[in-house]
């Protein structure tokens, strides 16, 4: 009974500290528990639609087989393959509105019985009970297009058949969940179509013969006899001993083609994850801030209570029973408020990810990460409730200070900048007390900073990760299709800039070691953005990005066999380069070292310039895809899907941003009242020597500039120290393996000012208790 009277008396006493404490781990349980349920319901979703819509354990996209089905035979009759499912495509080019794809499309027969795609409901919420299948001139597509490219229902996309002009033009009738490459993150897109459409398009493109721009193909499903096998032993069997590296477009396990869709969810909750440890840091220097500065006031308490016969194991109990309950119940509800706001979260993403989450909730981890939590609570206010043993009860009662309180320093104040001086004043008396604020803002400047660190490496147009994927730099791209020649294409682009330089790329799939690569072939492999030893400037001689090298488990000076349509040969591996296509799962050669392998034809070839005046490359673009239509393909630095990335990429930082204030008003709100309180003898003094109200406010404000100031200060310098490993370890989930942020001063500066106004603010804010309170009563206060 002493236990609950006691335990009720400090919950009263201390209600508004114990409140906040409950506020912020409210948040972090709320942030903590979303993120793991959308990570491991991402994974788990992926992963069961793929296998449900018979994507199989190695998949390969193949055009100009003479016979489909007998290539499928040919592939099934290998001892290491279990299962072979053919579904036919068309891969065509598509434009929607003015807007055209850098990459093709695919175009796929709906078919609910053997792919039973889910399609959506108008408002992207859920799936149809009934679907309804594509009527002729009606397409279904991934909801990433909006994204992408701004597409709606009713709107209009056309698909180049033949160099003569003919077009094939669908209507969007509603989207479709895609597990296969649905994310925005890939380039490619299906489109689900109706039967009699698709063989129109297919009769268009025979007839067309060589002018067709429309091509027939396939998704070969391919399943493992042995399940223990890996997909790369699968994939060198299928490229050694069967036709199918003739026609292979690209190569894909299922575990490679799960990890391109889950690119965002993965990047996104790990900085997440890693904000919601900063917030959880918080939340400790808080409580340790708050357990401390209660043991120090309440020691007179302590001490009676000690007196008439309570011990000092009780009354710690009491104590953590105290803080901990406010904490269990935030934590609790903040796991119940996570399952709504999952699936807020999951709908709100659709248009990026191309998928509708589950919202599942996934006890197990959750209750693991929680118990974590909980039980580095009770270890943190159990060890600052240690100084209960060591008060003793008459010291305590006559009012000496508890074991191992502050012994104040003051120093003089100064007429000129007195509340300057007077705020100098209070923080060096007490300046242990000012800690908690002072490593919140560390902590917050650390975090926000890194984040904008990140925002500069990005551009405001997605500049950083665009160099990431592409294998060398350029401004503006052009592939003919058809009969235009070099000249004709640069006499236009001259009329918006004259070009500084230029080179030739092309992407084949190679067989490296017997798995399949794309590979980046330039006729100036010097510009291939290398990361350690030379490029591979001879033919003989290949660069590998990080990720390629190590699945392949060769260092620089090592050999590697490529092979491809013409032969194979041994190469050198000269270098490491940068390039996070196909998640890095790509090499770099020079022309002459793919002709020693591949057929070399003018149509694979993509020339990429550089111009003297890059910001009229969008002029020049626009006036390319007018004179020459389809006859050739333009793209510049950029990607449709980048859009959407950069826009989540905000929401992100806006969120984190709106948690950060609340954050800091929650500490200041805690942490400023325990100081109001421990300084209350000093502010009745200085107002009964006639300092305003105001000027008070200002000092008590100042306190709180000056110790976030510090703490900002540091956490500037922790982020430039750790800001490029810590981000380049969370961009590896997306293939990119250097990262080097070189911020402008302002991006630098700005997170640490927000925190530090933040923190001032608010605690001018949470000193207009000085002004509601009567001068008495300030005095009597304990």
């Amino acid at each position: 009974m002493a236990f609950i009277t006691l335990l009720r008396a400090g919950l009263k006493r201390h209600k508004r500290v114990l409140a906040g404490l409950f506020i912020l781990l409210l948040l972090v349980s709320l942030c903590l528990n979303t993120v793991l349920s959308v990570w491991t319901g991402a994974g788990n979703y992926v992963r069961e639609e793929m296998k449900r819509l018979g994507f199989g354990d190695l998949t390969a996209w193949v055009s100009g087989a003479p016979d489909i089905h007998a290539l499928a035979q040919e592939l099934a009759a290998l001892p290491e393959v279990g299962q072979v499912n053919v579904q036919p495509l068309l891969f065509a080019d598509y434009r929607i509105g003015a807007q055209q794809s850098d990459s093709e499309g695919q175009l796929l027969a709906y078919d609910p019985a053997r792919y039973p795609y889910h399609l959506y409901t108008t408002g992207l919420d859920g799936f149809q009970s009934d679907p309804a299948a594509p009527a002729p001139g009606e397409v279904y597509v991934s909801p990433a297009l909006v994204s992408m490219f701004g597409a709606a229902i009713g709107d209009e996309i056309s698909f180049p058949v033949t160099r003569q002009g003919v077009e094939k033009t669908f209507t969007i009738k509603g989207y479709f969940e895609d597990p296969f490459m649905g994310s925005s993150m890939i380039g490619m897109k299906s489109f689900l179509i109706s039967r009699q459409d698709y063989q129109e398009v297919t009769a268009l493109a025979a007839d067309a013969g060589i002018d067709a721009l429309a091509r027939g193909g396939a998704m070969y499903h391919i399943t493992q006899a042995d399940k223990t096998a890996s997909a790369a032993a699968l994939n060198a069997a299928l490229n050694e001993r069967t036709s199918l590296p003739r026609y292979a477009e690209s190569t894909h396990s299922a575990a490679s083609i799960a990890g391109f869709m889950l690119i965002l969810q993965n990047a996104f909750a790990g900085f997440l994850l890693a904000f919601v440890t900063v917030l959880l840091a918080v939340s400790m220097v808080v409580l340790a801030h708050s357990t401390g500065s209660a043991m120090e006031q309440d020691t007179a308490s302590i001490g009676i209570l000690k007196a008439i016969g309570f011990t000092g194991g009780g009354l710690r109990r009491v104590q953590l029973a105290q803080y901990l309950l406010p904490s269990l119940c935030g934590l609790a509800l903040g796991l119940l408020g996570a399952i709504p706001l999952a699936g807020a979260a999951s709908r709100m993403t659709v248009t990026t990810t191309g998928l509708l989450l589950p919202a599942a909730m996934p006890l197990g981890l959750c209750a693991v990460a929680l118990t974590g939590i909980a039980l580095l609570l009770c270890a943190l206010i159990w060890r600052k409730t240690a100084v209960i043993l060591r008060i003793a009860p008459l010291r305590a009662i006559r009012g000496g200070a508890a074991p191992n309180a502050e012994k104040p320093r003051f120093l003089p104040l100064r007429q000129k900048g007195l509340a300057f001086w007077m705020a100098l004043r209070q923080l060096t008396s007490g300046k242990k007390q000012y800690g908690a604020a002072c490593l919140a803002a560390l902590l917050l400047v650390f975090f926000c900073s890194m984040m904008g660190r990140m925002n500069s490496w990005l551009g405001p147009n997605g500049e950083g990760m665009m160099d990431a994927f592409n294998p060398a730099d350029l401004d503006l791209a052009v592939q003919s299709l058809g009969e235009v020649g070099r000249e004709e294409i640069e006499s236009v682009i001259a009329r918006y800039s004259a070009i500084s330089g230029r080179y030739e790329l092309a992407m084949p799939t190679v067989a490296v070691n017997g798995m399949d690569f794309t590979a980046n072939v330039i006729t100036a492999p010097e510009r291939f953005h290398l990361l350690a030893g030379r490029t591979s400037a001879s033919e003989n001689e290949v660069v590998l990005t990080e990720f390629a090298a190590a699945d392949l488990n060769v260092k620089i000076g090592g050999t590697v066999t490529l092979s491809a349509g013409a032969g194979s040969g041994t190469f050198t591996v000269s270098g490491i380069y940068q390039c996070a296509n196909d998640m890095g799962a790509n090499i770099g050669l020079s022309r002459a070292g793919y002709a020693r392998i591949g057929r070399d034809t003018p149509d694979m070839w993509c020339t990429h310039y550089f111009l003297t005046e890059p910001n009229r490359r969008n002029a020049a673009a626009q006036a390319l895809e007018t004179a020459f239509g389809h006859n050739v393909h333009v793209h510049q630095n950029t990607w449709p899907g980048l859009a959407g990335i950069l826009s989540a990429m905000r929401a992100l930082l806006l969120v984190m941003t709106a948690l950060t204030a609340l954050f800091i008003f929650v500490t200041v709100a805690m942490t400023g009242g325990r100081l109001l309180r421990r300084e209350q003898n000093d502010l009745c003094l200085y107002r009964a020597l006639g300092f305003s109200v105001s000027r008070l406010r200002l000092s008590f404000a100042l306190r709180f500039g000056v110790t976030s100031m510090l703490g900002a200060g540091l956490g500037v310098a922790l982020s430039g120290i750790l800001t490029d490993p810590l981000v380049a370890a969370a961009m590896r989930l997306a293939g990119i393996s250097s990262f080097a942020s070189r911020p402008a001063l302002g991006g630098v500066l700005l997170p640490a000012l927000f925190v530090i106004l933040l923190f001032t603010g608010f605690s001018y804010l949470a000193a207009g208790k000085i002004q509601k309170a009567e001068l008495t009563a300030l005095v009597a206060e304990t």
